[in-house]
C-alpha cells in the first residue's frame, strides 16, 4: 500500500482455539473478551474473561462469540441457531428452526439491540436467509430483512439505524448494495446502487465498506471504501493489487475516534489482521499468522488470534496473555521505513505476480477451511 501508520499499535495475542474470538475490549468501565476453545474431539466452549484474560469462566457450547458493550451479554453461533447468553448466568436459544447458520453481526451501543446474520445452508436458496434483531431487553426476535446478508453494523451515534449489505441470492453475479433499517425494521432505505457494495461497518468517520470487482477466473477482488452515514460521497480508500485466489481487505471495526480501521486481508486458505488510518488509507498488515478481532476504544491495542486460522483448535484454555501486562505478552508493531511503499513479489502457484504493499500469498485450496469471515465470503465455489 501506500505509507506505514504514523503510530505504533500493540497487538494483543490470544493463544486459544482458533475457532474464533470476540470482544468489548476497550479503554473505558467495562472490560471484557470471549473467545472459544475445543478439539476435533471435543464441543467448542465459549468462554467470557476479564480483558487481562483473568476470571474465565465457561459459559456453555458455540463459536464466534460477539460480547455487548455493557458486557451484560454474550452472543455465540450453536450448532442450529444462535445462543445468547447472560454474563450473570442463563442463555436463551433462537433461530433453532430455521435451516440457517445464525452469526451475531453487531450490538447496538447501548447493548439493547442484537443485529445477527441467518444464512441459508443451502447454496442454492435464500428462504431461510436474512437480518434478525434480538430485543436485550424483551428478549423478543423479529427478521427485519429477507435476502443474503452481507455484514452488518450499528452506527456510533445511538441511532439503531443498521447499516447491512444484501444480495437477492448468494450466487456471485447477484448484485450487491448497502442499506440503512432501523433495528424495528422501520425506514429501510438503498444507499448504494452499483450493485457491487457489501460488509459495511459503521464509525465515526462514516461506514467503511468494500467494493468488490468480478474477475474472471480469479476470486472477486475487494477495496474498501468510505462514505457518509447516508451514503453520500463514496470515495475507495484503498487501491491494492489482489492475485487471483485473494479478496481483499474487509473492514471489521472503527477505533473510537474513527481514524483508524481493523481489517482481515482474506482469501484462498488467508485470513490476516490489516490495520487502516483514516481519511488516507495508510495500510500496514499485523503480522503474517494473525487474525483480527477488535480494536480498543483508543486505537492503540489490538485484539488477535494467534495461529488460529488453518491451525487444530487448542484443548480448552487460553493462554493469560494480559496478566499484569507483562511486557513479553505485548507484540509491539513499530512503524515502519516505507515498507508500504516497496513492491514486492507474491507466488501464486507458479507465477509470480506483483502487487503493491507486503507480500502476500494465497494458496490454492488446501485441507484447511476456506478463507473469509461467513459474513464476507463471496468465493467462486
Amino acid at each position: 500500500m501506500k505509507r506505514w501508520l504514523q503510530a505504533p499499535v500493540a497487538v494483543l495475542a490470544l493463544v486459544a482455539a482458533g475457532l474464533g474470538v470476540a470482544e468489548r475490549f476497550e479503554s473505558g468501565s467495562v472490560h471484557a473478551l470471549a473467545y472459544v476453545t475445543g478439539d476435533a474431539t471435543s464441543t467448542p466452549a465459549v468462554w467470557l474473561a476479564n480483558a487481562d484474560g483473568s476470571h474465565a469462566r465457561r459459559l456453555g457450547p458455540g463459536t464466534q462469540p460477539l460480547v455487548s458493550p455493557s458486557g451484560a451479554f454474550v452472543a455465540a453461533s450453536g450448532p442450529t441457531g444462535l445462543i445468547l447468553y447472560r454474563a450473570s448466568g442463563g442463555s436463551r436459544r433462537y433461530f433453532l428452526a430455521a435451516d440457517a447458520t445464525a452469526i451475531a453481526a453487531a450490538f447496538s451501543p447501548d447493548s439493547r439491540y442484537l443485529a445477527v446474520v441467518l444464512s441459508s445452508r443451502d447454496p442454492a436458496s435464500t428462504a431461510y436467509s436474512g437480518l434478525a434483531v434480538i430485543d436485550t431487553t424483551t428478549l423478543a426476535a423479529r427478521i427485519i430483512v429477507h435476502g443474503q446478508i452481507y455484514g452488518a453494523s450499528f452506527p456510533p451515534d445511538g441511532s439503531d439505524r443498521i447499516a447491512y449489505g444484501s444480495a437477492a441470492s448468494q450466487a456471485l453475479a447477484a448484485p450487491v448494495d448497502i442499506h440503512l433499517v432501523g433495528a424495528n425494521g422501520s425506514r429501510p432505505v438503498q444507499i448504494t446502487h452499483d450493485g457491487r457494495s457489501l460488509n459495511p461497518v459503521s464509525g465515526r468517520s462514516g461506514i467503511a465498506f468494500d467494493h468488490e470487482r468480478l474477475r474472471g477466473d480469479a476470486e472477486p477482488a475487494y477495496q474498501v471504501w468510505l462514505m457518509a452515514s447516508d451514503g453520500s460521497g463514496g470515495r475507495p480508500v484503498t487501491a491494492l493489487q489482489i492475485p487471483p485466489l485473494c479478496e481483499g481487505l474487509v473492514p471489521i471495526g472503527f477505533s473510537n475516534d474513527g481514524r483508524r480501521l481493523l481489517a482481515e486481508y482474506q482469501g484462498e486458505d488467508i485470513s490476516r489482521a490489516w490495520l487502516l488510518s483514516l481519511p488516507g488509507g495508510d495500510a500496514t498488515p499485523l503480522g503474517t499468522d494473525l487474525t483480527g478481532s477488535g480494536f480498543s476504544d483508543d486505537g492503540l491495542r489490538a485484539l488477535v488470534d494467534v495461529g488460529g486460522f488453518l491451525a487444530p483448535p487448542g484443548r480448552g484454555r487460553a493462554e493469560r496473555l494480559f496478566q499484569k501486562l507483562r511486557a513479553d505478552r505485548w507484540l509491539p508493531v513499530a512503524p515502519g521505513s516505507g515498507a508500504g511503499r516497496r513492491r514486492a513479489a507474491a507466488r501464486v502457484g507458479r507465477r509470480t505476480r506483483r502487487i503493491g504493499g507486503p507480500a502476500v500469498v494465497c494458496p490454492g485450496p488446501g485441507p484447511g477451511i476456506p478463507g473469509g469471515s461467513p459474513r464476507a465470503w463471496r468465493g467462486r465455489g
